[in-house]
């Protein structure tokens, strides 16, 4: 090969050695070695844990109002809503339960301005959306909701 002897010998010995480890990690890894089995009860809280991290956080439910509704015409208009904030964190509902009453009212104030016409349209609820998770942010101080959404929405 190179024409030393000694140089050609000890290739020849290094080629056989990788060999015979590629050929003895192989028969341990797949005929010997055998891998341990996973606990029910340790796979079970690994799944309970990702679960809680991924999961979303339930949205917080408000309380059913009913409000009066500007209207052009001699006619009585109200809105029933019902309203649930969609918060960024879990640990949100304790700061919700202590605005509620604050809440509450920032959105009969913001639905009382608007028309019966404007509630009618998919652009005035989304007003309407946009405007309360504003306020919300706002009176809380800090970004806490994502979202709003109305689980009940009846004008009359």
């Amino acid at each position: 090969m190179t024409g030393n002897k000694l140089a050609d010998n000890i290739i020849l010995i290094l080629s056989f050695l990788a060999t015979a480890v590629c050929v003895g990690v192989f028969v341990f890894t797949e005929m010997i070695y055998q891998k341990p089995l996973p606990s029910e009860q340790v796979e079970l809280q690994r799944l309970m844990s990702d679960n809680k991290k991924k999961a979303f956080p339930a949205p917080f439910k408000l309380d059913s109002l009913i409000i009066n509704l500007n209207s052009r015409k001699t006619r009585l208009r109200f809105l029933s809503v019902e309203t649930q904030l969609v918060p960024f964190n879990h640990d949100s509902d304790d700061k919700f339960e202590s605005y509620r009453s604050m809440i509450n009212d920032s959105i009969i104030d913001i639905a009382g301005r608007m028309t019966a016409e404007e509630l009618n349209s998919i652009s005035g609820k989304i007003l309407l959306e946009e405007r309360i998770k504003k306020s919300v942010n706002k009176l809380m101080g800090k970004q806490f909701v994502k979202g709003v959404l109305f689980t009940k929405f009846v004008i009359q």
